[in-house]
């Protein structure tokens, strides 16, 4: 499906209008994932006093396979310190952010690794008394993002809960949703973005290259964020 811009598609809503009183649980892959996707309704959701719970599923450690200095298990280390910074500067208190620590590399869609993080999840939402699940929406050729909805979306059918999606810069054609406004929390939400420092190039010396992509910044700077119906 061909991509259409999102600014001339969408209706805005506020926070309020788009996830009413539910008990956010903001699913994401890869430390980062966090901020870029949803770090103004994390915000948001903190400012208005409903803070989210927020859990991060790998460990980031794969990011710089070719960095001798930042071994994985550095690398990993220092990813949850960015993880716990950035949440910190979206208002989000430091009990509300799980990192789940998957070794990173491809996430399954079925099978028995697939069913032990679907259970993980629904035990969280459980626990933390979460009813609506916002997840990365799957994007077409990128297989983490849609293993991330895959999980999301079998977490919230066997539990009964919502599930929204979050997207970026585009939607694919006939996706419903909202533009959140998020100029409130856009200040935070750069602020977010900036802890995650391994990430933007120049930390990791000897692999340097950015991991951010510059199109994924662009959007994640938008006075909005991009709430969609999830597909079927």
């Amino acid at each position: 499906m061909a991509p259409l811009p999102i600014d001339a598609a969408l209706p805005e809503a506020g926070l309020d209008a788009i996830t009413g009183d539910e008990n956010i649980l903001v699913l994401a892959l890869q430390p980062g994932d966090e901020s870029l996707d949803c770090g103004g309704l994390i915000a948001l959701s903190c400012r208005r006093g409903r803070q989210p719970f927020v859990m991060v599923l790998h460990d980031g450690s794969g990011s710089h396979p070719g960095s001798a200095a930042w071994p994985p298990d550095r690398l990993a280390a220092e990813r949850e310190r960015e993880t716990r910074e950035a949440v910190r500067r979206l208002g989000l208190r430091p009990e509300r952010l799980l990192m789940a620590g998957l070794f990173d590399g491809p996430t399954p869609e079925a099978g028995p690794v697939f069913e032990a993080v679907v259970n993980a999840v629904s035990l969280v939402t459980w626990a933390r008394d979460c009813n609506l699940v916002v997840a990365p929406w799957p994007a077409e050729g990128d297989p983490a993002r849609r293993a991330a909805h895959r999980i999301a979306a079998e977490v919230a059918r066997r539990n009964g809960l919502g599930h929204l999606s979050c997207a970026g810069a585009d939607r694919p054609e006939g996706a419903e949703g909202w533009r959140l406004g998020i100029a409130a929390g856009l200040e935070a939400k750069r602020a977010a973005v900036a802890a995650h420092a391994s990430q933007a190039g120049g930390l990791v010396a000897d692999d340097p290259a950015p991991r951010f992509a510059p199109a994924r910044l662009e959007a994640a700077f938008r006075p909005h964020e991009v709430l969609l119906r999830p597909p079927p």
